[in-house]
């Protein structure tokens, strides 16, 4: 606290106070000592200067170099000894340029040791709820770091479950097409190494735009078409002013997989799929079309996406009906996700 850079004009108004409360309540009378106020005023001016400037050497020489006691009794302890000498010193002093009921004597010592113990024990006081106060802040902020260092490792535990899934996916679709068409398989591993760039890319992002996230997505729906050919039809309603909002990474590449592996599908009976957004939300629609023996879900899918919304504070909608499936995912404004990064201190900042 001593150390703020207005340390000179607080020990100054707590000096004038000082004298306007001795004047007021005409302080010096009530120990028989009536003194005169010019006098007065720059005996009680130096006492706090004094007091004040004590105790900022204390905790700018001493504190850091003793660290086996605690720095408020430290703090404390130390002023009463050179306080008390500070008053020594003025009775000396005082006695010298003014003189009369300046003079040195006991009394007027003790009269002076008294005011400037109250000045420094209120100063000290009112450190010692500086210090307790920056500590609860420091307590705070400590809490709140490793609450994000926390979340944010949830966070890319629950993306790095994207990069396994979706790459021994793929693997197995590989491994057949290069045993039907060597060069079908050499399309297709080069539009699987973009899509996985991607990934790799983004893995450690909490948001992308939607015109990246659209532009991976039509790479994946090449990709699937390398394989399925027509079985697969895809109908997309995009509001083109949207092109700033935010969505987290591969989220609608998860739900067009999730549509794939749950449906059956031919040239004859393809199955549709309809991506449709405003500016508020984007949709991913599907006819059901469910294989009679449905591969075993990992659950990884929509898990994954509503986790990653979550830490967010936003959540996704799921029409689960008779004939169709559809889910539905907030668009972010751009000035929300500055808002979350503030709020959770951005692992890249903290590291």
């Amino acid at each position: 606290m001593f150390k703020h850079r207005f340390n000179f004009i607080f020990a100054g108004l707590l000096g004038l106070y000082s004298f306007w409360n001795i004047v007021t309540l005409e302080g010096d009378r009530l120990y028989q000592a009536e003194l005169p106020s010019r006098d007065l005023f720059y005996v009680v001016i130096f006492l706090a200067y004094s007091v004040w400037y004590v105790n900022l050497g204390i905790e700018k020489f001493i504190l850091p170099r003793v660290k086996v006691v605690h720095p408020l009794i430290l703090q404390f302890s130390t002023s009463l000894i050179l306080v008390t000498m500070i008053a020594l010193i003025s009775v000396e002093i005082t006695g010298v340029i003014f003189g009369g009921p300046f003079a040195f004597s006991f009394q007027n010592f003790l009269l002076t040791l008294g005011f400037t113990f109250r000045i420094n024990l209120f100063l000290n006081c009112v450190n010692a709820i500086f210090f307790f106060n920056n500590k609860f802040n420091e307590k705070a902020l400590e809490a709140e770091k490793l609450k994000t260092l926390t979340t944010q490792a949830k966070l890319e535990s629950i993306n790095t479950q994207l990069n396994p899934h979706f790459f021994f996916n793929n693997l197995s679709a590989l491994s057949v097409l290069i045993h039907e068409d060597v060069k079908q398989a050499d399309a297709y591993l080069q539009r699987l190494s973009i899509i996985y760039r991607y990934i790799l890319n983004n893995q450690n992002q909490e948001l992308v735009t939607i015109t990246e996230e659209l532009d991976f997505l039509k790479n994946y729906i090449e990709l699937l078409s390398i394989r399925f050919k027509d079985s697969l039809s895809f109908k997309m309603e995009l509001d083109s002013n949207c092109k700033d909002k935010l969505i987290p990474p591969a989220v609608l590449q998860l739900l067009v997989e999730n549509a794939v592996k749950h449906n059956y599908f031919t040239l004859k009976e393809p199955l549709q799929i309809k991506i449709k957004s405003d500016c508020k939300q984007i949709e991913v629609f599907n006819l059901k079309q469910p294989k009679n023996v449905s591969e075993e879900s990992t659950g990884i899918g929509l898990q994954n996406i509503s986790e990653r919304y979550r830490f967010l504070n936003l959540s996704i909608q799921v029409e689960d009906v008779k004939d169709s499936f559809k889910v539905i995912l907030p668009l972010i404004e751009t000035d929300e996700h500055t808002f979350s990064r503030r709020r959770t201190f951005s692992s890249a900042a903290n590291k």
